[in-house]
């Protein structure tokens, strides 16, 4: 009889205690259903789409040349493409993919929004750079500027969660996990965070890459062009580039896509989306006014910092500077979890995209691509 008194007991603390995690950290509930983001399409979830155009099949491309290509099987890469001139140069699909694949861009997308907040600044939307978000969205949001959001300089932290003492690392990206307030993030949207996120003094100047400074510009591009994100990012950048549609995920409490990740998209897309911008859209109908875009891809950086590597308006910046190597100069590149990337050389005239499901070398996988002529 014993046992089963123990029996009841321990089942009545397992659900008590399931309940008291599920009331302190309900983004538990959304996690569980949806799990972490797809690498691929299709994936759990909801999805907004982004219109675009009818997808093209482009002529068949050379193979990368096989250093490329050993350090892409070597870092587990799937797709490795390159635009030179305005042209597909180079294309290697593996793992069983091919050009209709769909790959999840993870923060790749984060460039994006920070190429439109900077649209919404040349269209005198937004007054201007070091404009305050709560201007925009209001007395609830956190008191940054759009400047410090697009440079992820900000100091967001979440009040009381975790302890005080632990709140500088609270909402970095580093600290994910199913219990920490990127999560919640992720479950609710950024909304759910006001009135709980302060700005710490200490930290405030200092770089933290944070997926929270991007949802809040996605918020506020929304409120300044009074237009959806998705529909936005299909108007100004996506169907211009002569992309064909894609899949946004669509956070399932705010009805918003998730404005720091998970665009699924063919890699030949981003490779269009590269050229878009590269090229500042196009003669007729620039993307920005040539200052801003070249403050975006190309800024006067110190040459440490740029060799260090450096976070711009929700991009980053490099340079190619070795020795008896055909490529040089200075890059900008976008980058995404487990080694999404597209980068733009302006220098070069060129683009390569390239995703996989784990990192590899940035600059060696570009003095690669070089190594033999196309055919």
């Amino acid at each position: 009889m014993r046992w089963k008194i123990w029996l009841i007991s321990g089942i009545g603390v397992a659900i008590t205690a399931t309940l008291l995690v599920f009331l302190l950290a309900p983004q538990l509930v959304v996690l569980a259903k949806e799990g972490f983001p797809d690498a691929h399409w299709p994936a759990p979830g909801t999805f907004k789409t982004v219109s675009g155009r009818p997808f093209v099949e482009p002529d068949k491309a050379a193979d990368v040349p096989q250093p490329a290509m050993l350090r892409l099987q070597e870092a587990a890469g799937l797709a490795l493409l390159v635009d030179q001139g305005g042209q597909l140069a180079r294309e290697t699909y593996l793992g069983g993919h091919d050009r209709a694949a769909r790959f999840n861009s993870y923060s790749l997308v984060k460039s994006l929004i920070g190429v439109l907040a900077l649209r919404a600044v040349a269209d005198g939307k937004i007054d201007g750079l070091d404009t305050p978000l709560r201007q925009v969205l209001g007395a609830e949001a956190p008191d940054i500027s759009l400047r410090e959001a697009l440079i992820m300089t900000s100091g967001l932290v979440l009040y009381g969660e975790p302890p005080k003492e632990d709140l500088a690392k609270s909402l970095d990206d580093a600290q994910f996990s199913p219990l920490s307030p990127v999560a919640r993030l992720h479950a609710f949207g950024v909304q759910d965070l006001f009135g709980k996120i302060e700005v710490d003094a200490t930290l405030r100047g200092q770089f933290h890459y944070q997926s929270v400074n991007t949802a809040l510009l996605g918020l506020a591009v929304e409120a300044a062009y009074g237009e959806p994100l998705d529909a936005l990012l299909s108007r100004l950048i996506w169907s211009p580039a002569g992309a064909a549609e894609a899949y946004w995920r669509e956070n399932p409490t705010s009805g918003r896509v998730s404005a720091y990740c998970c665009l699924y998209a063919r890699p030949l897309d981003w490779l269009r989306v590269g050229r878009f911008l590269l090229n500042n859209g196009t003669a007729d109908n620039p993307l920005l006014p040539e200052d801003l875009w070249r403050e975006w891809i190309l800024p006067d950086l110190p040459p440490k910092l740029r060799q260090s590597g450096a976070y711009g308006w929700q991009i980053r910046h490099d340079i190619l500077d070795r020795t008896g190597e055909t490529l040089s100069g200075p890059f900008a590149y976008m980058m995404g979890h487990g080694g999404q990337m597209v980068y733009l050389l302006p220098e070069a005239d060129m683009v390569v995209v390239r995703f996989g499901t784990k990192p590899q070398l940035l600059h060696s996988t570009l003095y690669e691509l070089t190594k033999e002529k196309a055919r």
